[in-house]
């Protein structure tokens, strides 16, 4: 039976940061999200005015923070990039133009907005704050009417991904999109290891958004059990019965001894002892 996690567990897991990285990637990060929100602030404030540039500023950001701080991230790939905020924007103006109340007309923007993104498959957070701008930019936002979909909204979006790419692209640990780190291709079944077909089907079955790509978590998988293999134990002994029992360990371990000890309480008990394989130069195996 197994036992309810502590209190103290619990608030851990309430409370778990997201994993370290290393100053490289935090450099790059900084500087990269740097110079794309520079330009598309350049951008805003000569095609809007006033608080609709600090608007889209807001939106564009909140972007910027998931292409160039989580690059694989399933919520920063191209497609709920841009699907996500032009559906969003959609969205925003038709409820700015049917509903004359504001924060009725805010609230419909959102709501509808996170139900369309789960249909298309193209959630991307940073939307919600481009269907609110659609209702709440004030006037020169109101005067471009759909306009604001096409420009600055798409302009802006453009110079994003495409800064995105370049200046992601000399570092392949985070590349973007994230096909371009891992490309897809037939991976061979492994014996001991699910393919990516195995892990994209058990996001499904998640029923959930979960903000990484089946490739990245397939690529996250194989190392781990790579570690895990590394720093397995030298030697494993296993207690069998009287019973004739077939095991294998696979490949990396070999039998090593097989004896039949006299001395254990139990008569009769087999032990195996399995040593961890290393291939020698000439590709035998030897212990």
């Amino acid at each position: 039976m197994s036992r309810k996690p502590s209190f103290v567990t619990r608030i851990r897991h309430f409370a778990s940061a997201t994993n370290a990285v290393g100053w490289t990637e935090v450099a790059v990060a900084t500087a990269s999200a740097t110079l794309a929100i520079l330009l598309v602030y350049w951008t805003s404030v000569r095609l809007l005015e006033g608080v609709a540039a600090m608007f889209m500023l807001a939106s564009m950001g909140a972007s910027a923070i998931l292409l160039f701080a989580l690059p694989h991230g399933a919520l920063s790939q191209p497609w709920p990039l841009f699907g996500g905020h032009m559906i969003a924007a959609l969205v925003g103006v038709t409820c700015a133009v049917l509903v004359p109340q504001p924060a009725l007309a805010a609230a419909l923007a959102v709501g509808l907005t996170v139900g369309c993104m789960h249909l298309l498959r193209c959630v991307h957070p940073p939307g919600g704050a481009t269907a609110l701008t659609a209702v709440l930019g004030g006037p020169t936002v109101y005067g471009l009417g759909y306009l604001f979909v096409l420009t600055p909204l798409l302009l802006n979006l453009v110079l994003l991904f495409v800064m995105a790419v370049l200046i992601n692209y000399p570092f392949p640990w985070r590349r973007y999109p994230a096909a371009l780190a891992y490309p897809h291709h037939e991976h061979p079944r492994e014996r001991d290891g699910p393919t990516e077909e195995d892990v994209e089907w058990a996001m499904e079955q998640m029923n959930v958004v979960v903000d990484v790509t089946a490739e990245e978590l397939h690529e996250i998988a194989r190392r781990a059990m790579e570690h895990a293999r590394q720093n397995a134990a030298e030697r494993i002994t296993l207690s069998l019965g009287p019973r004739v029992v077939q095991a294998d360990k696979g490949k990396g371990w070999v039998l090593r001894e097989l004896s039949d000890s006299r001395n254990d309480e139990q008569r009769g008990t087999v032990r195996l002892s399995l040593v961890k394989r290393r291939d020698t130069d000439d590709g035998e195996s030897g212990v």
